[in-house]
């Protein structure tokens, strides 16, 4: 009789029995804490958008798929709108739903695979106000050299407010700065940032404006990138400084801006000089006055030298007379007072000359004569530049109003398919599977019936 072979079985205190829960539990931990956010790229099938706002999806390839979802709070930000069999680069999370055992991905950002939506568009809004006129190097207005008050259009906490601040402080601590606060990321940003672009103009308490956060992601940084913004920037009567991410990233207020400063600290650094430098300036400068000064005065103290050695002393004169006067006595006698009394009008005439050519009262004129011209052309300047702000101010509001948002202020309305194309029939309106009207706050898409 053959005895069966028994496995050996293992102490029951060694075993570590999971419930389902658990398993799936541990194994969602382990693939967000091992795994985390990755970027995958594939397409887009079984696409549903209940009135929740999450987007449930598919991600295939022509072997293998995987289920995604992307909340509300995420897929708001995204540039475009997705489509079945659309191909996308995505960047998610792996995580595991653990009430049916399926590994999903949690998308974070997506757009279209290939060239990003977000560049897309960056690159068409660039094409466009460039066309306009709006990055052309005439308009760019100077900066201060030395500006009397800075105000900084940026986030409050955020790292490129401390970076300028500390620049600000190390290189001209007595010029004071007024932060406009404003969010730099987010949906709200660009609004907040053009609210505070306002209200700075408004109350022109500065001499420059910097608009200002550090570095991110494209998307990050989207709010920098806007058309209202951009032509905000351009009508600004205070000149603005752009500093937006690091030296390698560029946005529209940085093309559109007066100066474009390639990362927040060097902003600061162009907003002022340092200090030592101008103390150094001042004192070569002093020198300078100092040793022309003297040059001058040893010029003229020459030119008294010649003049004196030209006069006659008067009491040469009055000895000549004397001996003159001496041999003439008998003769002249009668006319002895009315000679003395020439004489007397004689010195006093020399003494008047002589009193002429003191090189101080000349020096005194010639300060007179340049202050005044000093005036004239400070009054000169000041109105030819009250003329430029009123012409500039003027060239402003023609163009806005020949601007197609003012257009939408007035209670109008542009309509167009979802590839921006005008919608002039109803017609037309029909045959398009979603219509974009636009207002002049925003736009509203619906599908015609």
């Amino acid at each position: 009789m053959i005895q069966p072979i028994l496995q050996p079985q293992e102490p029951t205190e060694q075993r570590k029995v999971y419930s389902v829960t658990e398993l799936a539990l541990n194994v969602r931990r382990q693939l967000e804490s091992e795994i985390g956010q990755i970027w995958i790229t594939g397409e887009i099938s079984n696409l549903a958008t209940p009135r929740s706002g999450h987007w449930y999806f598919t991600l295939k390839d022509a072997d293998s798929q995987l289920r995604c979802a992307m909340f509300k709070n995420r897929n708001r930000s995204v540039r475009f709108t997705p489509e079945d069999g659309q191909q996308v680069l995505m960047r998610a999370k792996i995580s595991l739903y653990e009430p049916r055992g399926d590994l999903q991905l949690i998308g974070e950002y997506m757009e279209p695979a290939g060239e990003g939506a977000l560049q897309v568009a960056f690159n068409r809004l660039k094409e466009k106000l460039s066309n306009e006129g709006l990055f052309d190097q005439e308009l760019k207005r100077p900066i201060p050299t030395l500006p009397n008050k800075i105000g900084i259009i940026t986030s409050p906490t955020g790292a490129a407010i401390r970076d300028v601040l500390t620049v600000l402080k190390r290189r001209m601590p007595q010029v004071p700065v007024i932060i406009y606060p404003t969010q730099v990321q987010g949906d709200k940003a660009a609004k907040t940032l053009i609210e505070q672009l306002r209200i700075a103009n408004q109350r022109a308490e500065c001499d420059v404006l910097l608009v200002t956060r550090g570095g991110g992601s494209l998307e990050d940084m989207w709010c920098f990138n806007g058309e209202k913004l951009a032509r905000e920037i351009r009508n600004s009567t205070i000149p603005v400084v752009s500093a937006v991410g690091h030296e390698i990233d560029t946005s529209i207020s940085d093309l559109v801006a007066d100066l474009r400063a390639p990362t927040p600290s060097a902003a600061a650094e162009l907003l002022v000089p340092n200090r030592a430098d101008i103390i150094h300036k001042f004192q070569a400068l002093e020198r300078r006055l100092i040793a022309e000064f003297q040059h001058k005065l040893q010029i003229q103290q020459a030119t008294l030298d010649k003049l004196t050695a030209r006069i006659v002393h008067p009491k040469q004169q009055l000895t000549q007379s004397q001996k003159d006067l001496s041999q003439l006595i008998k003769q002249l006698h009668s006319s002895k007072k009315r000679y003395l009394e020439n004489r007397k009008q004689t010195l006093s005439s020399y003494q008047s000359r002589l009193q002429s050519y003191k090189p101080a009262k000349h020096l005194e004129q010639t300060k007179q004569r340049l202050l005044s011209w000093q005036k004239q052309l400070q009054h000169a300047m000041k109105q030819q530049l009250n003329s430029s702000q009123q012409h500039f101010a003027l060239t402003a509001q023609k163009l806005n109003d020949i601007s197609p948002l003012a257009t939408l202020d007035r209670g109008y309305t542009i309509t167009t398919d979802v590839s921006g194309k005008a919608l002039k029939t109803v017609k037309a309106a029909k045959k398009a599977k979603t219509i974009v009207t636009r207002f002049a706050d925003g736009e509203l898409r619906s599908k015609p019936e």
